[in-house]
């Protein structure tokens, strides 16, 4: 019997980058096409969430807290 460990996906931006491009590390994993993500977090924020096109969620840390 197969045991996964699922590890949470945590992606840290620049202080002041407001938009960004990653890789899904999931969707790397299982050898999909295209895994990566777009995305924006405004400078209000120093977190966020995204998912990738198939539901894998990746957290999103702004450096220099």
């Amino acid at each position: 019997m197969a045991s996964w460990v699922i590890t949470e996906q945590v992606v840290w931006i620049s202080s002041r980058a407001t938009g960004f491009t990653l890789v899904c590390e999931r969707c790397a994993e299982m050898d999909e096409d295209f895994p990566s993500i777009h995305g924006t977090l405004s400078l209000d924020h120093q977190r966020g969430t995204i998912e990738c096109p198939r539901g894998h969620p990746v957290r999103i840390e702004r450096e220099g807290r």
